[in-house]
């Protein structure tokens, strides 16, 4: 595997957390310039930040004038572990400069464009978390007919909506009708999302101003705009918690001096290059096998497979079923599957289903129907994540 092809391979196992092919490219490729690349890759999906932005910076210096396309691809990895470690508007001043570094070593059309995003940007102002300093809880709503919990976000103009907590998404997620009455103010960019079953759904972006979630105060806040009614508070915002505790009723959210939970599992983040589009992911045993499994409290169900799982179970072709998704509601081919699978330690014989159509990096999802047996704890100060089981569960 030459270097650019490690590059491409790193490029999407960024996505999925691949580890053991990250691992494979940094021990047994014999092309040095791959290992390095591949270091600070582990380091990103580890979010080990500030190693992962020494490793890649140094290839860039080393690498810029003789092999200038590599150098480029190190210079976004550890741009995107700066968005991951001080956000957006730090980011995007840095990809001016490495435009600047880059030029006459890179093709104008490609720095063009790198400058072109920054400009689109120039009008966003910088996202603000502000939260109590000691440890504090906020409770979730519930409705009988949705077990995801939710919070109610308020607008500076007065006016609320209920927004599900959904671990599986990046932004914040809301329809035209609600980003008008809550003041969200449009920034003239057009994007596209993609969803479990969704594809390139089209998507305005825009940011609110100022709001609150029970004491959390938000400014700032980038809107991703849907056609669906969807109302959802995803991994962009609640990351910036820094260590949090998603329960059946509540948040519980950590002073950084606070005793957490005990937890030894490294956190295992998913984005792309450039740091964006953030997940948190785990490995579960899936009848003796460690499979990628995103921690998605924005699904209804316990466990679901994707695609990729049809050729990991048994599975069994039962029915049609309507899942709701971004951008618009499907009637989805669903199949049924047996496996047991292990959670911290606790093997649990579980039916679940496989969603024959949805292309996803990861083979699983597991969502918000577990939370009545265990507890999804993301601890972003420290690296790490773990399913905290309940006593009573066997």
């Amino acid at each position: 595997m030459t270097a650019i092809q490690a590059a491409d391979a790193i490029n999407r196992a960024l996505v999925k957390v691949d580890l053991p092919l990250l691992l494979e490219i940094y021990q047994h490729n014999p092309d040095p310039i791959a290992h390095v690349v591949a270091a600070a890759a582990l380091e990103r999906v580890q979010f080990n930040l500030d190693k992962a932005m020494e490793d890649a910076r140094l290839c860039e210096k080393e690498l810029i004038n003789q092999r200038p396309g590599i150098a480029l691809y190190c210079a976004r990895l550890a741009n995107g572990a700066l968005r991951l470690a001080q956000g957006d508007k730090t980011a995007e001043a840095d990809e001016l400069e490495i435009v600047k570094r880059f030029a006459g070593h890179a093709p104008a059309s490609v720095l063009d464009s790198m400058t072109a995003y920054v400009n689109t940007r120039r009008d966003t102002p910088p996202f603000r978390l502000s939260k109590p300093d000691g440890t504090f809880s906020l409770p979730l709503l519930k409705a009988s007919y949705d077990q995801r919990g939710a919070i109610m976000l308020e607008a500076a103009n007065g006016e609320s909506v209920r927004m599900t907590l959904d671990t599986g998404a990046g932004a914040v997620v809301m329809d035209q009708d609600t980003a008008a009455r809550l003041g969200v103010r449009a920034v003239g960019i057009d994007g596209r999302a993609n969803g479990m079953l969704s594809r390139n759904i089209p998507t305005k972006h825009g940011f609110l101003e100022k709001a609150r979630i029970g004491d959390i105060t938000l400014e700032n806040v980038p809107v991703e705009i849907v056609p669906a009614s969807r109302h959802l508070i995803g991994m962009d915002v609640l990351r910036w918690l820094g260590a949090f505790r998603l329960t059946e009723r509540e948040v519980i959210v950590y002073a950084k001096d606070a005793q957490r939970p005990a937890c030894n599992e490294p956190l295992l983040v998913s984005s792309n290059v450039w740091g964006n589009s953030v997940r948190v992911v785990t490995n579960l045993s899936i009848d003796g096998t460690l499979r990628t499994t995103l921690l998605d409290s924005g699904s209804a169900y316990y466990l679901t497979g994707s695609q990729a799982a049809m050729d990991e179970v048994k599975a069994a072709y039962n029915r049609r079923m309507r899942v709701r998704d971004v951008g618009a509601t499907h009637l989805a081919r669903v199949s049924q599957a047996t496996a047991e699978v292990i959670v911290s330690g606790q093997p649990i014989q579980m039916t679940f289903g496989v969603l024959r159509d949805a292309d996803l990096p990861w083979s699983y999802v597991l969502g918000s129907d577990s939370l009545a047996d265990m507890d999804y704890f993301f601890d972003f100060d420290q690296r790490h994540a773990c399913m905290l089981v309940h006593d009573n569960l066997h």
